[in-house]
């Protein structure tokens, strides 16, 4: 008997898992989902650089594409992105490379993340309804969670990052790009009006959540 793969019915059924993976932890005042025709700033370099998984064996394989969170919302369709925010963190991420680190389990737990000006994030709430701020962690085998900053804990710029922002703007989600437990005390110090546990979700990751921001999916998964 012939019988033939069909990729898309499997990448259509991973972004399904994605979206219904995720779990909403909290949304206060209608924050999510984005409507129709928002004007969306991203912040986190995350927003490019997603993780589809973590290290070791799952994280060696060679997927063809990796849907980031940003490639997601653009192929969405349904909003506005702030360009020229994009823009600023393009030109960064050209001067601080992803980190791959060096060897087996050796990829920093974080990455560099891109220091916030008032004045940037003034000017982009100006021209926007809502801030998404990404914030990733990898996890994996060979290497444990630490009670420090860049692992279990928030780095000063992720801090920082999250205090600008949530003054800043009126509404603002929280996406935690992550496979691991990690502190949430930051959570009620800067109050953001959502906080989405996204996981890593492979290949699709980005469209799946996506799907989830945009109200396309409504978020199924709970915690332990």
């Amino acid at each position: 008997m012939n019988y033939t793969l069909d990729w898309k019915e499997y990448a259509n059924t991973a972004r399904q898992m994605v979206a219904e993976g995720c779990v909403l932890l909290k949304n206060e005042k209608n924050t999510l989902p984005l409507q129709q025709g928002e004007r969306v700033s991203v912040f986190g370099r995350i927003q490019f650089d997603y993780y589809k998984s973590g290290t070791g064996s799952g994280g060696l394989v060679n997927t063809p594409y990796v849907v980031s969170i940003l490639d997601g919302l653009k192929e969405a369709g349904t909003v506005t992105l702030n360009e020229e925010l994009i823009a600023v963190y393009e030109n960064w991420i050209s001067q601080n490379p992803f980190d791959q680190g060096v060897g087996w389990a050796q990829e920093p737990w974080c990455q560099k993340e891109m220091a916030l000006s008032e004045e940037l994030v003034k000017e982009s709430a100006a021209k926007s309804d809502v801030a998404v701020i990404v914030i990733g962690r990898t996890a994996g085998e060979d290497k444990d969670n630490s009670a420090t900053p860049g692992s279990y804990l928030l780095t000063k710029e992720e801090e920082e990052m999250l205090d600008v922002v949530c003054r800043h703007f009126t509404r603002s989600i929280v996406v935690l790009n992550v496979g691991n437990v990690i502190d949430m005390k930051w959570v009620e110090q800067y109050k953001p009006g959502a906080v989405l546990y996204a996981w890593q979700g492979g290949a699709e990751g980005g469209n799946g959540i996506a799907d989830v921001l945009t109200g396309k999916v409504s978020p199924s998964g709970k915690l332990s």
